[in-house]
């Protein structure tokens, strides 16, 4: 049982462990638990915060960026900033402010393989609420990413750690499920993830809502291998694809969930009844590898699933065009489309580099892309000589008609 066994004889008092590593079925939801050391770090930097928040709303946002810029330290920084949090977007504008303090004092010392682990801890914090609506989530994927580069300054073992490849120890991976995990980056990545929600839920859950989790818990994981097809070898695309999207429904309608755990995940635990039905159609996160984003345009798009699928959108739009196109002007359009991601990139406001975009941010993308994708469903309509200046002409939002 590896690290599972270890989270019960490490004395993590979630009030089941006695009794239950007999239980293989049991013994399948516990995989989802991880010991995730920033889950507790606030337990240690709070003594960090000197007073109550001065800045209750956002007409201070100067005043707190300020006073987030003069903290003494990482922490002190970190803990005002979970004080005064808005849970709004302003806070995506905010949390760089820490997040850069704190890697003052850690980032340049760090190796190859640490600073790939901390890239990855940052872009989890996006990839777990990318599916999300609503500012309120943009706060808690900020927030998250301010816990994680506190723990690296805080805690010098962080570094030291290996990059996780799923939530278990993929040495012993044993049924078709754990084999599918760890078969694949993305599904590793969305397993992590997952993990941690669910331990964050127990740990916050009442004894009658833990027991109603674990028992869901439970039958959606059962659920999975009927439903994705996992019993043929080797693992089809599709079934990895469909484990993917299943784990990434999952840890949102897990962050969803407000009210009583029994009420909330009751349609889940309905649907596990019926795990045979067709397979999960699943949702890729852009038209690129978001396990490996290399812009920080990419790193935006990666982070809101609306953009992803409006990338994806574009892509097919450009495809669609340059069939469409002349041979002559195949390149031509490859250069209009390298000036208009020019464009996009020095007009919209991507921020700190890794951050949680804001509102702002996500808003000017969007528009960019849905006129780019006009553009390229019907300039290349037009006459041969008018394409490419059609394309080339760069703006926001589409021109009100009869406009030249």
């Amino acid at each position: 049982m590896g690290i599972y066994r270890q989270l019960c004889t490490l004395g993590i008092r979630l009030g089941f462990c006695k009794g239950w590593w007999d239980d293989r079925d049991a013994g399948r939801a516990m995989r989802h638990l991880v010991l995730v050391a920033f889950f507790s770090i606030w337990a240690n930097i709070l003594v960090c915060a000197q007073e109550p928040c001065k800045y209750a709303s956002e007409d201070a946002f100067d005043a707190l960026a300020k006073a987030l810029s003069q903290a003494k330290s990482c922490g002190a920084a970190a803990a005002k900033m979970r004080d005064c949090a808005w849970g709004s977007s302003a806070d995506t504008q905010l949390a760089p402010i820490v997040i850069a303090k704190c890697e003052k004092t850690f980032f340049r010392s760090l190796s190859p393989a640490a600073q790939k682990r901390y890239e990855d801890e940052m872009q989890l914090c996006a990839y777990e609420y990318a599916r999300q609506e609503g500012t309120m989530y943009m706060s808690a994927a900020a927030l998250c990413q301010v816990d994680v580069a506190t723990h690296f300054a805080t805690d010098p073992a962080a570094a030291r750690q290996p990059v996780a490849r799923a939530s278990f120890n993929c040495g012993k991976a044993q049924t078709p499920l754990e084999i599918a995990i760890c078969s694949d980056i993305r599904i590793g990545h969305a397993d992590i993830v997952l993990a941690r929600v669910y331990d964050g839920k127990l740990k916050s859950s009442d004894k009658e809502d833990r027991s109603a989790l674990i028992q869901s818990e439970k039958q959606w994981l059962q659920s999975i291998p009927a439903k994705c097809n996992l019993s043929v070898i080797p693992l089809a695309l599709g079934s990895l694809d469909c484990v993917r999207n299943e784990f990434e429904l999952r840890f949102t309608a897990l962050d969803s969930c407000e009210d009583k755990i029994a009420d909330c995940l009751q349609s889940s635990v309905d649907a596990g009844d019926h795990a045979t039905v067709a397979v999960s159609v699943p949702k890729p996160r852009a038209s690129f590898d978001c396990e490996a984003p290399s812009t920080a345009l990419e790193i935006v798009i990666c982070a809101d699933a609306d953009l992803g699928q409006t990338d994806i959108n574009l892509a097919q739009a450009y495809q669609d065009a340059d069939t469409v196109m002349i041979a002559a002007q195949h390149k031509d359009l490859i250069d209009s489309e390298r000036q208009w991601l020019r464009f996009v990139r020095g007009t919209c406001p991507l921020g700190a580099v890794g951050g949680i975009p804001p509102v702002l941010t996500r808003s000017c993308i969007r528009t960019a892309f849905q006129t780019r994708i006009v553009q390229l469903q019907t300039c290349p309509q037009k006459e041969p000589q008018a394409r490419i200046p059609c394309l080339n002409d760069f703006h926001l939002s589409e021109k009100k008609q009869g406009t030249q």
